[in-house]
């Protein structure tokens, strides 16, 4: 942080094969892996912090999602909904929570819904909150996911700030 309390922020820019890029602004802080398996499969970015011991304090995992000729209108509002409900009431049952509440969120490129859950018989190594959703940047959509033991919102909103300032960098060929 510098000495008005605001993090450092970078831009980082993901190829997305066969899809253009995916720009972010992310803290300098945070460490990232990025895999990437083919042409057809979505690569997956892990953002992450490590403390002294060297194992993670939180991770922030995304991908994209595109129109495969199957899925249509990926970025409309109402795929989103339900993308982020049925992953949600996977989970539920999982969490301390008894009712799945979705949030809506607008970034620079689209909308989108999360939801936050909290496992407090989360074991050693594991996570105790969630925070999971999927946002529509341009032609594609951000599915995100953040696995943390930080009950304050810091890290929430820092992923937040992130994933909404997400934008989608795609030049056709004419």
């Amino acid at each position: 942080m510098n000495h008005s309390g605001e993090y450092l922020i970078d831009h980082e820019v993901f190829d997305i094969p066969g899809h253009g890029e995916l720009a972010l602004k992310v803290p300098r802080a945070w460490n990232y892996r990025y895999t990437k398996t083919d042409e057809d499969k979505p690569p997956l970015i892990t953002f992450y912090v490590k403390d002294k011991f060297d194992e993670e304090i939180f991770q922030l995992n995304m991908s994209v999602l595109w129109d495969d000729g199957y899925q249509r209108n990926v970025t409309s509002s109402g795929f989103i909904y339900s993308l982020v409900k049925q992953t949600g009431e996977v989970i539920l049952s999982q969490s301390d929570e008894s009712e799945l509440i979705l949030s809506e969120i607008k970034g620079t490129g689209g909308k989108g819904y999360l939801f936050d859950l909290t496992d407090s018989q989360a074991g050693q190594g594991e996570y105790k909150y969630l925070t999971q959703g999927a946002l529509s940047v341009g032609e594609v959509v951000l599915v995100f996911s953040l696995f943390s033991n930080d009950k304050k919102s810091l890290l929430r909103d820092a992923m937040l700030k992130s994933v909404k300032s997400a934008q989608h960098i795609f030049e056709k060929s004419v």
